[in-house]
């Protein structure tokens, strides 16, 4: 078999979504699509699910930011930090918040 038939058969990892992200995820097509048209929006919107994908297959690149919760890691997308969860056979996205915005512990209460 071909490599580049082995890469697309291979078993991605598991990922979850909190009911908050799929709402960050809206908010922030929303916000992008009234300020950047409809185009800019979709084209944003598929960058933070490829990095879920990311998330899944490698767990620990984001860094540990237990003083925000305990067992939170963050990843970086774009303007956008990722918090997620890491558990036994899936990766829990908590939330997609503006790297701009204030973040506190209280957030993730």
């Amino acid at each position: 078999m071909p490599r580049a038939n082995v890469l697309l058969n291979a078993a991605m990892a598991e990922y979850r979504l909190s009911e908050r992200t799929r709402a960050d995820l809206i908010d922030i097509y929303d916000f992008t699509e009234s300020r950047f048209g409809k185009y800019q929006a979709e084209a944003y919107y598929a960058g933070p699910i490829r990095s879920f994908g990311l998330l899944a297959d490698f767990p620990l690149i984001g860094q540990q930011v237990d003083e925000l919760a305990a067992g939170y890691r963050r990843f970086r997308f774009q303007s956008h930090l990722i918090f997620y969860t890491v558990q036994a056979d899936h990766v829990e996205i908590r939330a997609i918040l503006h790297g701009a915005q204030d973040i506190r512990p209280q957030l993730f209460d």
